[in-house]
């Protein structure tokens, strides 16, 4: 089925979102694995007296999400490449389900902010603790929060750390902003952290609506015409008999004389079954009178 523009437009939209959301969600399960299976960040999963229950629930939590971002983009990709009306289904439900646990955290960041805040921060904190300064993942996952807040570590000493930004005054060179302050500042302000969660809800409505306007597309019905078999069509006006057992004469194309007895001696038929006759529409079937 030929799509026009605006379909067009939705597929490239599709695809461009997939694209961004698979980048995003091989980022956050490959944080996860490596938060999980890493031989300093593991320990917090074996060893009950670290109290690290937040880290270790943080860290599922981000597990399951990318899973289920790469889930997504399977489906989005398979929708739009081949138009399946089932892969654009299931690819709508879950970006709604995306759209509502960002709608869910933004309520929490209203009605919760601190309690959030507080959750965020002892997960960062655990996670800059167990780390061994090798591993490649979390170290990028530092690198990203301590140049998105621009804060150094917990001691705010950048001589002492390794994955801090550059100082942007004379005082910086001493000591700099640490990152559990500024975390929670963040809750504290709530405005770009709110401006966050609106713009990634904004993002993710537009790709739902595209689907939405595709399966639309995919389902528009094709018409056809109706036909209906007429079976035992009586003529109106019967040829007579003679002596044998064929018609009078032979009403077809390039008639044959007829043999006393039996009729024609060939006679070519369009139709060699009497009793049914070609598919007609139902506006040309004729009325037959009684």
């Amino acid at each position: 089925m030929e799509l026009d523009g605006c379909g067009n437009v939705c597929i490239l939209i599709i695809v461009l979102f997939n694209i961004a959301l698979a980048v995003v969600g091989s980022a956050f399960l490959s944080l996860g694995l490596s938060l999980r299976f890493n031989a300093y960040t593991g320990v917090a999963f074996e060893i009950e007296s670290l109290n690290s229950w937040v880290f270790v629930v943080d860290v599922k939590i981000i597990i399951v999400l990318g899973s289920f971002m790469l889930i997504t983009v399977l489906f989005g990709f398979c929708g739009s490449c081949s138009r399946k009306k089932w892969a654009l289904e299931t690819f709508s439900v879950f970006l709604s389900l995306l759209f509502f646990a960002a709608m869910g955290l933004l309520g929490l960041t209203f009605g919760k902010s601190d309690a959030v805040g507080w959750n965020i921060m002892e997960f960062y904190i655990t996670m800059y603790t167990l780390y061994d300064g090798a591993d490649p993942v979390i170290g990028t996952a530092l690198r990203f929060i301590h140049y998105s807040l621009h804060c150094c570590g917990v001691t705010g000493v950048r001589l002492l750390e390794t994955t801090c930004p550059k100082p942007s005054g004379f005082l910086e060179h001493i000591v700099m902003p640490n990152c559990p302050v500024e975390i929670a500042g963040l809750f504290d302000r709530k405005a770009p952290l709110i401006g966050f969660l609106f713009a990634s809800a904004v993002l993710l409505i537009i790709p739902i609506i595209c689907s939405s306007i595709l399966c639309k597309k995919t389902r528009a019905p094709v018409s056809q015409p109706q036909y209906t078999v007429m079976t035992n069509y009586a003529l109106a006006t019967p040829q007579p008999l003679q002596q044998g057992f064929g018609p009078a004469s032979c009403s077809y194309p390039n008639p044959q004389p007829l043999q006393q007895g039996f009729g024609p001696a060939s006679c070519s038929y369009p139709n060699p079954d009497s009793d049914i006759f070609p598919l007609v529409t139902v506006a040309d079937a004729p009325v037959v009178k009684a």
